[in-house]
C-alpha cells in the first residue's frame, strides 16, 4: 500500500468564501478512494497561513514525515493549496520532492516527471498567480472606492473613533466617547507644555487610564496615538510618507501608491481646528522616540523572571541601550521584574555555552540535524537546476536549427512558436530554481558556521550572528532564571571611582604588599600635610577596604568594620580621586599582579543558567522531567 498524506491550507479570506478544510478533505478522500493501492496516512493542515510563503508549520511537519519514510505521496485538492504565487508553489513542490515524495492534485493531472510536467505546472502556477493578483486588485479597488466615498476602508479605527456598520460596505467612523475624553485630556497636557512623552504616559497611568488593549501607556505607544487622525483632524488612506513597519503602503518606482491614489478621509471632529493647530505645535517640541533597531535578541523567550513570565528584547530609546524586559511589564498590574542589560546577559550566556561545549567531547556535542537535510536538498536542487539549464539549451538549439531552414512552412512556423513558448516557460522555472538555490546555499553556509563552532576545540558562539546564536541556544535548550526576586537596581548617581575605572578600563589592582604600601605611604606624605594622617583611620586598611568594595560591588554601608568607618573611608577615597592621587596609587599597585574588573552594586541580578546538555565534566541535576546543568553567576 502507498502511504498518502492530505495537505490542506486556508487563509482567512478563503475561509469566508467557504473554501474551508472540510471541502478540501472531502475532495482528497474522494480522489484517494479511486486508487485501491493508496492508503491515507493522515492529514496536515495550515490554518490561516498565507499562500505567499514556503515555510509553514503544517507543511514543515509533513516534510519531516516524508523524510522519515512514512509518506510517499502528497495530495492537495488543487495546486493553489501549495501557494498563491509561482515562487511559493515551486518552492513547496521542490521541498516535497526533495524530501522523497510525489505530489498530486485532485483537480488536475500534472503528468509524469519530465518536460511535460514542468510545462503543465508552470501553466497552472501562472493561472494561480493571475487569479491571486485579480483578487488583490478587486480588494484594493473596493477599499479605494470606500475611502473615496468617505467610508472606512478597513483596519482598526484611529484612536478616539469606533467603526459604525462594521462589515458592511457603508462602514464609517464615529467618535468613541471614552477615547475622545482621553484625546481631549492629552491635548490639554500637550498644549500646556513642560512634559516629555514619558511624563505624559505616566500621567495617564497615574489616572488609571489604560490603552485600548488594556495595557499601560509607554513612551512608544503614546507617540503612535499622538500621531493618529484624532490629532490631525483627518485620516489618510494610502499614505506615501510613512514607510516603516510591516503595514506600510506599497509604492512604485516613482514613489506613488501601487493600488490607487492617496485619499483624505474627513472625520467627525473631536478637537476644534485651533486646538488641533496648538497640539501640532506642542507635538513638534516633543522628541520622537528612536526606531527599534533591527538586530535580533537571541535570548528572547529564554529568560524567565521571578513572576514566571518570559523576557523579550527591548530597545531603551532614552539612552540607546539594548535590554531584556519581562513580558509582564506592560500588564495592567506590572510584575516589577528587573530589566537586564542585553550585552551583559548575552556575554554571560555565551561564556556558559562556550564552557559547556568545551567540557563536552566533540562526539557527544549536539549536532544540528537540519544541516545534513539542507545539504541533501542543495545537492538535489543543484541537479534540478542543471537539468533545467540543459532543457533551455536544448530548446535554443532546436530553435536555431528550425530558423536555418530555407523554407518556412506552416508546420515549421507552428513548431517555432511552440518551442519559443516552451523555452520561455522553462526560463521562468529556471529563474525560480536559481532563487531557491541561492537561499539553500545561504542555509548551508549558516549550518557550516554552526557546525564549526560546535566542533571547535575552544568554541566561541559570539562569532555567530544573533540569529545563529539563537538557533544554537534553542538547540541546547538554554534557560536563564533570575534567582533573586528582591533585586532592584540602585538609584542615584554611580560612585565616581567606579565611573573612573569603567571609563578608563583600568582593573581593580590587588591589595598592597608591605613594599608597595611603603611606596604609597611615601606618595601620600609627599602630597598631603600632617593633618591628613592625624585621623584614627588606618590608611592601609582603608585602602584595602576601598579595593574590596570595588571588586565585590557592595554598598558603603555594608563595608566590614575591619576596614574602618565606611563614611570616613568613602570621604578619603573621594579626596584621593579628586586630587589625582588615586590614579597614581593604582599605577603602583598594578605592579603587584593582574587586577579584576570593577563590579558596581546593582550591575545585574544574580542569574542561574542551565541547559539540556549533559557533560561528564560537571554534575547535572534533574528538575521535573528535564535534565539541566546549573551555573550561578553574579
Amino acid at each position: 500500500m502507498v502511504a498518502v498524506a492530505a495537505y490542506m491550507r486556508i487563509s482567512t479570506a478563503e475561509q469566508k468564501r467557504r473554501y474551508g478544510i472540510p471541502a478540501q478533505a472531502d475532495a482528497i478522500r474522494t480522489f484517494a478512494e479511486k486508487h485501491p493501492k493508496w492508503r491515507l496516512a493522515g492529514s496536515w493542515e495550515d490554518l490561516g497561513e498565507p499562500g505567499s510563503t514556503a515555510s509553514r508549520p503544517g507543511l514543515n511537519e509533513l516534510l519531516a514525515e516524508i523524510a522519515a519514510g512514512r509518506v510517499s505521496v502528497v495530495l492537495a485538492s488543487s495546486l493553489d493549496r501549495l501557494g498563491r504565487t509561482e515562487a511559493a508553489i515551486w518552492r513547496c513542490l521542490w521541498q516535497i520532492e526533495d524530501a522523497g515524495a510525489e505530489f498530486g492534485c485532485c483537480d488536475q493531472v500534472l503528468g509524469e516527471p519530465g518536460l511535460g510536467r514542468w510545462l503543465t505546472i508552470d501553466r497552472l502556477a501562472q493561472a494561480v498567480e493571475v487569479d491571486y493578483s485579480r483578487i488583490v486588485a478587486r480588494t484594493q479597488s473596493g477599499r479605494q472606492l470606500q475611502a473615496v466615498h468617505g467610508g472606512w476602508p478597513g483596519g482598526p479605527a484611529p484612536y478616539g473613533y469606533r467603526i459604525s456598520g462594521k462589515g458592511a460596505f457603508g462602514s464609517t467612523l464615529r467618535v468613541d466617547p471614552d477615547e475622545a475624553a482621553v484625546v481631549r485630556l492629552l491635548a490639554d497636557l500637550v498644549i500646556e507644555g513642560g512634559r516629555t512623552l514619558t511624563d505624559l504616559a505616566e500621567e495617564l497611568n497615574r489616572r488609571g487610564i489604560p490603552t485600548r488593549s488594556g495595557r499601560r501607556w509607554t513612551r512608544a505607544n503614546l507617540h503612535r496615538r499622538l500621531k493618529s487622525a484624532a490629532f490631525s483632524g483627518e485620516a489618510v488612506f494610502r499614505r506615501s510618507d510613512q514607510q516603516w513597519g510591516g503595514h506600510c503602503t506599497r509604492l512604485d518606482g516613482s514613489g506613488q501608491p501601487v493600488h490607487g491614489e492617496s485619499v483624505v478621509i474627513p472625520l467627525p471632529p473631536i478637537l476644534p481646528t485651533d486646538r488641533i493647530r496648538a497640539v501640532q505645535q506642542g507635538l513638534a517640541e516633543l522628541s520622537r522616540p528612536r526606531k527599534m533597531p533591527l538586530g535580533d535578541y537571541p535570548l528572547t523567550g529564554r529568560i524567565h523572571g521571578p513572576c514566571g513570565r518570559a523576557y523579550v528584547g527591548c530597545f531603551r530609546s532614552n539612552d540607546g541601550v539594548r535590554t531584556y524586559r519581562c513580558s509582564g511589564w506592560q500588564e495592567k498590574v506590572p510584575c516589577g521584574c528587573a530589566f537586564l542589560r542585553a550585552d551583559h546577559v548575552e556575554q554571560q550566556v555565551a561564556r556558559h555555552v562556550n564552557a559547556l561545549l568545551a567540557s563536552t567531547p566533540p562526539r557527544a556535542r549536539p549536532m544540528l540535524p537540519v544541516s545534513f537535510e539542507t545539504q541533501t536538498r542543495l545537492i538535489l536542487h543543484a541537479g534540478r537546476v542543471r537539468s533545467l539549464k540543459g532543457l533551455v539549451a536544448q530548446c535554443a538549439e532546436e530553435l536555431d536549427a528550425l530558423r536555418c531552414e530555407a523554407q518556412q512552412s506552416r508546420v515549421v512556423v507552428a513548431a517555432l512558436r511552440q518551442i519559443e513558448a516552451d523555452k520561455g516557460a522553462l526560463e521562468r522555472v529556471l529563474a525560480h530554481a536559481r532563487d531557491w538555490l541561492v537561499e539553500l546555499e545561504a542555509r548551508v553556509r549558516r549550518d557550516v558556521r554552526l557546525t564549526a563552532v560546535l566542533g571547535a576545540g575552544a568554541p566561541d558562539i559570539q562569532a555567530l550572528s544573533p540569529s545563529e546564536q539563537r538557533r544554537l541556544i534553542e538547540q541546547l535548550k538554554v534557560r536563564v532564571e533570575i534567582t533573586d526576586p528582591e533585586f532592584r537596581y540602585r538609584e542615584g548617581r554611580k560612585c565616581l571611582t567606579v565611573q573612573w575605572h569603567e571609563r578608563t578600563g583600568v582593573p581593580v589592582p590587588p591589595d598592597p604588599t608591605d613594599s608597595l604600601w611603603a611606596r604609597i605611604d611615601e606618595l601620600l606624605r609627599s602630597r598631603y600635610g600632617p593633618h591628613h594622617f592625624r585621623s584614627p583611620l588606618d590608611l592601609r586598611a582603608a585602602l584595602t577596604g576601598m579595593l574590596h568594595r570595588l571588586r565585590s560591588g557592595i554598598l558603603w554601608r555594608d563595608l566590614p568594620e575591619r576596614f574602618g568607618a565606611p563614611g570616613k573611608v568613602r570621604l578619603r577615597q573621594r579626596t584621593w580621586l579628586a586630587d589625582g592621587v588615586w590614579e597614581e596609587i593604582v599605577q603602583i599597585l598594578v605592579e603587584g599582579g593582574e587586577g579584576t574588573p570593577v563590579l558596581s552594586h546593582g550591575t545585574a541580578p544574580e542569574l542561574s543558567i542551565s541547559s539540556g546538555l549533559i557533560t561528564e565534566a560537571q554534575p547535572s541535576i534533574s528538575i521535573g522531567a528535564r535534565v539541566v546543568k546549573p551555573v550561578r553567576i553574579s
